[in-house]
């Protein structure tokens, strides 16, 4: 028994005649025939009477019918799954990231992601560097952004290195600038990451390195609540781009800073399992989104605006 000689039958059944059935699936008559025969030979009983060319249906042929349906509906049901599945149209995708770019990028990446996939579902879950990488390595989520460094044999990764920015009042002096140093910043309320985060040590580098005393106004657990107290006017911070694109037009301006303070991002996979077509695709848009960054500014994805 085949789905070919299933729809012969139901063709037969529905359309009231052999010549009909071969009409509405595009075979000849002889094809439909066979195929009817070959399946009452596999049931074991006969699904029509033959009398002058015509195909009588007998009580098991209606009997069988409901089931020929069903069976017919789940086989459509599984080819439109797979085609959507191959043309990345249905599934679902875990993500996890961190919080800096969770808040803005990540949600609008998602949403052009989706646009034209209703059927794909997206997870997204907010945890420190330290959980993302963790999550992956155990193979709970398909794809992950996270802060580096990391050494993990369970985990694979895609580095991406962006640059910090400096975020000052819109109206504050150096906003004329095209860049920011440390010693622009010299005397300048300045708000940094606390101890714990690299960038508090490759800045406080930078400003030794120019001779510039590193007297740090105000120090913070991540980077969002050093750009809102730039905002209220509290002191100038370094920040990364991600942060910086979450802030625009909240009246801040954000230059580049020079030497260059690195904020270094991987792309995270589970290594002990394949990865998924759609993890494939969208970590592609991703890196799509990401590209065109410049120094100084903050990531722009490609986002189309949804038609009302």
């Amino acid at each position: 028994m085949n789905m070919r000689q299933i729809e012969a039958f139901r063709a037969v059944m529905t359309e009231g005649s052999v010549t009909q059935a071969a009409a509405a699936l595009g075979v000849t008559q002889p094809a439909v025939s066979c195929l009817i025969a070959n399946l009452e030979e596999s049931m074991g009983f006969m699904l029509f009477k033959r009398h002058r060319g015509r195909f009588q249906p007998t009580g098991e042929a209606e009997i069988f019918l409901d089931e020929a349906e069903r069976l017919l509906a789940s086989h459509g049901r599984a080819v439109r799954a797979a085609r959507d599945i191959r043309d990345l149209k249905a599934g679902s995708l875990r993500v996890a990231a961190l919080p800096a770019v969770s808040m803005n990028f990540m949600p609008k990446l998602i949403a052009d992601f989706v646009r034209d996939r209703p059927d794909v579902r997206v997870s997204l879950q907010t945890r420190s560097s330290v959980q993302v990488r963790e999550w992956l390595s155990a193979q709970l989520f398909d794809i992950g952004f996270a802060e580096l460094p990391a050494d993990d044999p369970a985990i694979d990764i895609d580095p991406l290195s962006f640059d910090c920015v400096c975020a000052l009042p819109a109206d504050h002096r150096l906003a004329a600038k095209s860049h920011i140093t440390p010693r622009d910043l010299e005397g300048e309320p300045l708000i940094v990451l606390n101890p714990e985060h690299s960038a508090h040590y490759q800045l406080k580098a930078a400003f030794e390195a120019d001779g510039v005393p590193w007297a740090p106004y105000i120090e913070c657990h991540l980077f969002a609540p050093g750009c809102r107290l730039a905002a209220e006017g509290a002191g100038i911070a370094v920040v990364d781009p991600f942060t910086a694109f979450d802030f625009a037009g909240r009246g801040l301006a954000f230059r580049p800073f020079e030497p260059r303070i690195p904020y270094e991002l991987g792309l995270i996979y589970p290594a002990l399992r394949p990865r998924s077509r759609l993890a494939v695709a969208f970590a592609a848009a991703l890196k799509s989104a990401l590209q065109g960054m410049s120094p100084g500014h903050p990531p722009e994805p490609s986002v189309t605006p949804p038609t009302r």
